[in-house]
């Protein structure tokens, strides 16, 4: 006979340093705050021999985060445009940590998108990726010796210069636009419509147009306000980012530049517990109830138990909940395939796993336990929130957070022909934030095939407990994050029941 009960205060806390609880939390905050920022125009405040800059100021909330610099070359035949944001992030234990991304866009002086840039580089990521128009296809490369991916070009396609030149095309008091940008974090075409209308404000006389942006990312829009001057150069840009505004704001080089106190933004993710939640009910079974607007239904796996009921989304959760079917080839071919992110094909990772698993013959549990005291012995325990890193570069520098962990031990479980998966959800912990007890973080963990289910090992907090909420499932591509991510802040846990066996 099965009996609930409403879990109470009693045990402390079996989970790793506080820090290390919110080990992913701040390159989600970035990798949003990129997304927002990255499809900007630039704003000219000076020109000379066909070269212009500005200098940006970029905050989250109420707090700096750091500022862009945009500059504007152009020749007889070509205009490039450079972006180069600079966010600075504060984390708990540890120094403030760099993050700099670069867009470069190359157009005809008619505004026929040429080719694109993205490069990041941080303490623990450094990406070049390149997107060059071929016809009627984008020949995209996430790295210098990576295969080239083919994407049909959807039309009308712009770049910052071609999208500014169809601005002035447009006619009537109301105008409308709808077009389509290339967005590498996600690596699809975003649809985007404007809709553009005079504005005017003597506190604001360089304001002369007020265009609202919806761009549809992942299933879901996103909002923006530009307030443009007469040649739409926008000069002021407001949008939302996990229920805070994004504000990105013309200034000078020196105010842009100024110095300021980073601000501790992996906290304001958190999402808090409705009670304190034993190590006994840990370790046990738990029923959840989720409530908010957010799209996304968490998948159904051997550790958990989903389905929506008219009071919300509910979730039982323990080691052996679920009812999930077992893979089919197909999955399981995908669960063991080579990519950017898990590159299992490697020489390194291969020569790693006869090091690491002299006994290759052992069963496949046992094999993850060693790979995941690897990873935890092979990563730093001082967490790194800058950037999201491939498994190659958590290997070499080894810093980062729980998706660098992630994607490392998927990576070598690959390696060693054990199909894995990346889990993206939420984990519970009892220590103090700033402030707050008894919440539920962003984390990553790693998912494997056992041959009778999916079992999860985190090499970041430790074991898995009833406390991990799992809100969706990837091959470690950083799309996935980031879909998942623009859905934290509509998420509440109403209730947190312990089921407990009589």
């Amino acid at each position: 006979m099965m009996n609930s009960r409403v879990i109470s205060a009693r045990n402390d806390s079996i989970r790793r340093p506080v820090y290390q609880t919110a080990k992913c939390l701040a390159v989600l905050v970035f990798a949003t705050l990129l997304a927002a920022c990255g499809s900007t125009q630039e704003t000219e405040e000076q020109a000379r021999d066909g070269t212009s800059e500005q200098w940006q100021s970029v905050s989250l909330g109420d707090h700096k985060m750091g500022y862009r610099h945009i500059l504007k070359e152009s020749t007889k035949a070509l205009i490039k445009t450079t972006e180069t944001l600079s966010v600075t992030l504060s984390q708990p234990g540890s120094r403030d940590r760099e993050i700099t991304t670069t867009l470069s866009y190359h157009e005809s002086k008619s505004g026929k998108p040429i080719a694109l840039y993205k490069t990041i580089v941080s303490d623990t990521a450094n990406h070049q990726m390149s997107a060059i128009a071929k016809g009627n296809s984008l020949a995209l490369r996430l790295k210098e010796s990576a295969k080239v991916e083919y994407y049909p070009i959807e039309q009308p396609f712009y770049l910052p210069e071609g999208l500014r030149l169809a601005l002035l095309k447009q006619t009537g008091a109301v105008r409308q636009l709808e077009y389509y940008s290339w967005n590498f974090s996600t690596r699809q075409f975003n649809k985007t419509q404007l809709t553009i209308k005079p504005y005017s404000s003597p506190d604001q006389p360089d304001y002369t147009w007020h265009i609202q942006r919806a761009t549809v990312i992942g299933g879901s829009s996103k909002y923006t306000d530009i307030f443009a001057d007469k040649e739409f150069h926008p000069l002021t840009e407001r949008s939302h980012s996990n229920g805070d505004e994004v504000v990105i704001a013309s200034c000078d080089k020196a105010c842009a530049t100024a110095s300021f106190v980073p601000n501790t933004h992996v906290y304001r993710q958190l999402i808090q517990s409705p009670y304190k939640i034993t190590d006994t009910a840990l370790n046990g079974k738990i029923r959840y109830r989720l409530v908010g607007d957010f799209s996304l239904l968490p998948p159904t796996t051997y550790e958990q138990e989903v389905k929506r009921t008219p009071q919300g989304t509910e979730l039982v959760i323990c080691r052996d909940c679920g009812s999930e079917a077992p893979p089919s080839a197909a999955d399981l071919h995908t669960a063991l395939s080579s990519n950017y992110w898990l590159p299992a094909q490697n020489p390194l990772f291969k020569n790693l796993i006869t090091e690491i698993l002299p006994d290759l013959n052992a069963d496949v549990s046992g094999q993850m336990q060693r790979l995941t005291r690897y990873v935890t012995r092979h990563m730093s325990d001082e967490a790194s929130y800058s950037g999201y890193a491939t498994a190659l570069e958590a290997y070499n520098s080894k810093q980062g957070d729980c998706t660098e962990h992630a994607v490392l031990l998927a990576t070598l479980a690959r390696a060693a022909e054990i199909p894995t998966r990346v889990v993206f959800g939420l984990a519970y912990t009892n220590e103090r934030f700033l402030g707050r007890k008894y919440v539920f973080v962003p984390h990553a963990w790693v998912q494997a095939w056992t041959g009778e289910r999916w079992e999860s090992y985190d090499s970041g907090l430790g074991a898995f407990t009833a406390g991990y909420i799992a809100l969706g499932l990837s091959n470690g591509d950083q799309a996935d994050i980031l879909k998942i991510n623009e859905q934290l802040h509509k998420i509440n846990i109403e209730s947190a029941i312990q089921i407990r066996h009589r």
